[in-house]
Formats: structure tokens, C-alpha cells, sequence
């Protein structure tokens, strides 16, 4: 058997898969011994049916058989082995493969056009000039927090009723209305209650304790802000590299590979989307490649304990009940798609951390409404550019040998 590549394009190139008769011999005349020794046909003793008979009645298939079997092994062990970074999957050349005759022909020749992926270097030493919006606290906002904290840490005070206003039954109620609850006195605004509020701050004026708040409310906001902004580093980083692809491979390929489901029109129509996805999938991987981000199953099963069982302290368990815990782990472990939600959200945030520290920002404060508006318009832009190409992030995936770059790849993680 030979394989052999020629260039096509910048991006393509087109294999060559030779198979000759020492190729196949040997394992079709291992299913043709398995046929005789298990077929049942009338007129013939199991294991005696004439070897001829076989051949007429199955040769055809099994030879067919043993030949996809060769195709199939032959393209993926030369991409592993020549470490072919492909795109989506090989396609047969249609042009150049030539009907095939199981009766008549001993040797073959298939042929398959290949798209593959770009060199490419990630700007991270540029300033992308992304945007880090920062919710503005106002002093609404701030005397809304400090009106409800006071109330948190106030005075139960009983309000006596008045004799003449006995306490009765509300219409249709067949037993008295409970007396109102204690009114609170909410707690002075003074240093005691500021490092209640903020224990070892040592805040001791109002405007101390206001600008404390503020800080607190802004904190607060940043997971949402980071939200948007993971969102806005994946578009710069998409716009800002130069990442050809080989188009006319990759809009056959998604034809070919969704059966019918989207005609040449549409794809053409929505080409620029799906390019622009797989670009960011190219991107996405080769970091997480060169800066060695990755979520072990340590990882999954610590934010397991701590977020979702909300873990006591494991030193403070004696050993059953460290074991009763840890069953519990195992349980949640076994629910893939929960596996496979937690798994995405610790890479985006290693994800994040990494941008932090790699890429260059500018704060831009905001207003919350106009924050949530923003946000709003950027969610409908992300659904409308990802509805149609699901990434796949299965946990523990090798990086170093990940070819398959298309519809349902993104980190291609396999738990």
C-alpha cells in the first residue's frame, strides 16, 4: 500500500491512497475461512460448503469490505504520521476516482482532497484596543446598599398594639391575623457598625464607609463584566489575526457533511459566520497548546466539592464520612453533560486569567442600564453566529494531535 500527497493550494492537497492484491490477500482469505466455518446453507453441512461457493456468493462484499477497512486505516495513520494539521475531513476527488469493479480489478487507486490548517501567529504583543467596561456605582445604587445593610444589621424593635385595636380575623380566615412582625431600627451610621460591615478595615467616617460600598458594588460587577469582555477578546483576536482558510474546501465540506440539511446557497450565505468560528477554534486551541492551559479531573472534582456540595473542610471528616463525600463526588462525575458544563467553564476562566495577563485593555466606565444593553446586543450577535456550529469540549484531550477543526470541534476535550 502507498500513500502519497501533492500540494493543490496554499491550503489543500490531495492523497493518494495505491492498493494492491498483497494489501488485502491475507485478511480476505481470513473472512472467507470465517464464512465457511460459520455459514448455513441449505444443502451443506456447517463447515463443509465449497470455498468456491463462498467466494461467488460473498467475495464481492468481503473484498469491499477489507478495501474500506485499508482506506479508512491507510488516511488516518499518514495525517498522524506526516502530522497533518487538517480541517473538517478528507473528501473523495470525485474527478479523479474512477468506478471501482470488485469482480474484475485486483489493484485500486482513491483519491481525496485535504484542507489544511494555517501557520498562523496570535497578535499578543499589539494593542488590540479592547474595550474593559467598568460599571459606574452611583450614589443611587450605594445609599440603595447601605439602606438595606443597615437594616441587615439593625435592632429588632416590638411595636405594643394599642388596646382599643384587637387583633381579628381577616375575611374568610377562621383564626386571628399574627401580630406584625418587629419593625427594625436600622444601625447608626458609626464606626462600630462600618467594621461590622467591613471587619478589619478599621473604617471610621461615612465617607470612608460610602467609598468602601462603592468598591464593594464594583467588585461585584466584574463577573459580569467579564462576561463581555471574554466575548470582545475572542472578536479582536479573530479580527486581528491573519488566518486564511481554504474556503471553497470548507463550504464542499460542510455541504457533504449535513446531508442535505443546508443547500449551496444557504452555506454560501452563511459562510462568513462559520469562518469566522473556526478561526476562533484555530486560535483557541493553539493557546491553550503554547501556554499549557488545561482542567484535569482534579480540578472538576474540587469545584464539584466546593460550589456545588459546598464542602466543609475534609480535615475536619472522619474517614467515613471523607468516603461518604467523596461517593457523592463519583456520582456527579458520572453525569457527562454536568461534567462537560463544569469542564467549559474552568477552561473559560484559565482562558480568561491567560488573556489577563497576555493582553493589553482600556477601562471604559459605564452605566449599569447601559451595560445590560450593551450586553443584551452582544448575546443576540454571539446566538446568531454560534446557533449553527456547536463546540465540542469533551475533557482530556490530547492538543498536540487535534486535527479534527470544524462543525463540532472546539476544544474536543474526551472524558
Amino acid at each position: 500500500m502507498n500513500v502519497t500527497k501533492e500540494s493543490t493550494g496554499a491550503l489543500t492537497a490531495l492523497l493518494r491512497i495505491e492498493i494492491a492484491p498483497a494489501d488485502y490477500a491475507a485478511s480476505v482469505e481470513k473472512q472467507i475461512a470465517d464464512y465457511k466455518r460459520k455459514a448455513n446453507i441449505p444443502g451443506f453441512r456447517p463447515g463443509h460448503i465449497p470455498t468456491g461457493l463462498i467466494k461467488k456468493m460473498y467475495g464481492k462484499a468481503i473484498l469491499a469490505d477489507e478495501v474500506n477497512k485499508l482506506i479508512s486505516d491507510s488516511l488516518m495513520n499518514y495525517i498522524r504520521d506526516e502530522q497533518l494539521d487538517i480541517l473538517g475531513n478528507p473528501l473523495p476527488n470525485m474527478e479523479k476516482n474512477s468506478e471501482i469493479d470488485f469482480e474484475s480489478q485486483e489493484s485500486f487507486e482513491f483519491y481525496f482532497d485535504l484542507g489544511l490548517a494555517p501557520e498562523f501567529t496570535i497578535p499578543l504583543d499589539q494593542d488590540l484596543q479592547i474595550e474593559k467596561h467598568i460599571i459606574t456605582v452611583d450614589d443611587v445604587m450605594v445609599e440603595k446598599y447601605i439602606e438595606d445593610t443597615r437594616k441587615r444589621f439593625g435592632k429588632p424593635v416590638v411595636v405594643e398594639s394599642a388596646p382599643e385595636e384587637p387583633v381579628v380575623a381577616a375575611e374568610g380566615d377562621d383564626k386571628p391575623s399574627e401580630p406584625a412582625a418587629p419593625e427594625v431600627e436600622p444601625a447608626e451610621m458609626n464606626p462600630e457598625f462600618f467594621n461590622m460591615v467591613y471587619p478589619g478595615l478599621d473604617l471610621q467616617t461615612e465617607e470612608d464607609f460610602k467609598e468602601q460600598v462603592r468598591k464593594d458594588a464594583s467588585m461585584s460587577f466584574a463577573a459580569e463584566t467579564d462576561k463581555l469582555l471574554f466575548n470582545d477578546i475572542t472578536n479582536a483576536l479573530v479580527k486581528n489575526t491573519e488566518l486564511p482558510l481554504p474556503d471553497e474546501f470548507l463550504k464542499r465540506w460542510l455541504l457533504e457533511n449535513n446531508e442535505g440539511k443546508y443547500t449551496p446557497e444557504e452555506i454560501e450565505k452563511n459562510y462568513d459566520s462559520f469562518a469566522e468560528s473556526m478561526k476562533w477554534q484555530l486560535i483557541e486551541n493553539k493557546l491553550i497548546k503554547e501556554n499549557g492551559i488545561e482542567v484535569k479531573d482534579e480540578d472538576i472534582r474540587n469545584y464539584i466539592r466546593t460550589y456545588m456540595l459546598r464542602q466543609i473542610n475534609m480535615a475536619d471528616m472522619d474517614p467515613e464520612m471523607q468516603k461518604r463525600y467523596e461517593s457523592i463526588v463519583d456520582t456527579f462525575m458520572q453525569n457527562k453533560e454536568q461534567v462537560q458544563r463544569i469542564n467549559d467553564q474552568l477552561y473559560n476562566a484559565k482562558m480568561m486569567d491567560f488573556f489577563k495577563s497576555a493582553l493589553q485593555f482600556h477601562p471604559k466606565e459605564i452605566s449599569y442600564d447601559d451595560y445590560i444593553k450593551l450586553a443584551a446586543a452582544s448575546h443576540g450577535h454571539d446566538h446568531e453566529h454560534d446557533h449553527e456550529h456547536d463546540h465540542d469540549h469533551e475533557h482530556g484531550h490530547d492538543h498536540d494531535h487535534d486535527h479534527d477543526h470544524g462543525h463540532d470541534h472546539g476544544h474536543d476535550h474526551q472524558h
